[in-house]
């Protein structure tokens, strides 16, 4: 009687989180204007989880009672103690997987997908960024990269980043002097010159694909990568805990029946 009201609550609070992810996923799919399959897939994958769930605290079989009073619980075979806490390790490997591809998979999506949108149908034209002046800004791990120049006779700002990247990986300044030595002003730098933005936006670097086409595959390819990851791993994490719950034995202090009596 005990585990049935245990699993009728159980189930109760599966349908109340569920309720709860649904109230804060909805308003955050609606800011970020998500494309559409992947709304479907986080449906999906809510409701598969709250499904797990119910299953998971599904009634258990109570045994028959004995006519002479209730007999010892039988305990589940435990051979090795250590491999209940190896299997329980890697539930937590596997967890932490989980949230690390949620986590940076959804970082590296968000980025990708607004860089997509703030350059679609922008109207844009080949050109060539010379480098006047190159500059250096220091922050505590990292720096900005920099540099003015001139793009069709105007005054226009690039970041150097994606140019030293693709053309030099080894250099790595450390200041503005080294970055000069670097990029040298007067170099010429192939880049497409987007006149309707602001910034440095106005100016990336020139690639054989255009730059939403090239965020947007970026984007795709993120969401792809860590949705697999996340159902994996999720996977995994579902079949190993009931693997422990079916074969192993919390360990716990042994207490027989006559000191329970």
């Amino acid at each position: 009687m005990c585990a049935a009201g245990l699993a009728i609550r159980a189930r109760t609070r599966v349908w109340i989180g569920a309720l709860v992810q649904f109230a804060i996923a909805v308003p955050f799919i609606l800011l970020l204007r998500l494309p559409r399959f992947l709304i479907i897939f986080f449906g999906l994958f809510s409701l598969l989880a709250v499904l797990l769930g119910i299953i998971s605290t599904r009634k258990p079989i109570s045994p028959r009672p004995s006519p002479q009073g209730p007999a010892p619980q039988g305990q589940k075979p435990a051979p090795q103690s250590s491999l209940y806490w190896i299997v329980s390790l890697v539930i937590a490997l596997c967890g932490l997987v989980f949230f690390a591809c949620l986590l940076f998979g959804s970082v590296a999506f968000i980025d990708s997908w607004n860089d997509w949108h703030r350059y679609e149908g922008q109207p844009f034209h080949r050109a060539e960024f010379i480098v006047q002046h190159d500059y250096y800004q220091k922050y505590s791990k990292s720096a900005d990269l920099y540099a003015s120049g001139l793009v069709d006779g105007q005054r226009e700002w690039m970041d150097l980043k994606p140019y030293l990247q693709s053309q030099n990986p080894d250099c790595r300044p450390r200041g503005r002097e080294e970055l000069e030595l670097c990029v040298p002003p007067g170099t010429s730098i192939p880049i497409y010159l987007f006149p309707d933005l602001k910034g440095r936006l106005r100016v990336p670097l020139y690639s054989e694909t255009p730059p939403a086409e090239a965020y947007r595959r970026t984007a795709m390819n993120a969401a792809k990568y860590g949705l697999c990851g996340m159902a994996v791993s999720g996977l995994a994490i579902f079949l190993l805990i009931r693997i422990r719950a079916g074969c192993f034995q919390e360990p716990s202090p042994a207490i027989s029946w006559e000191t329970q009596v």
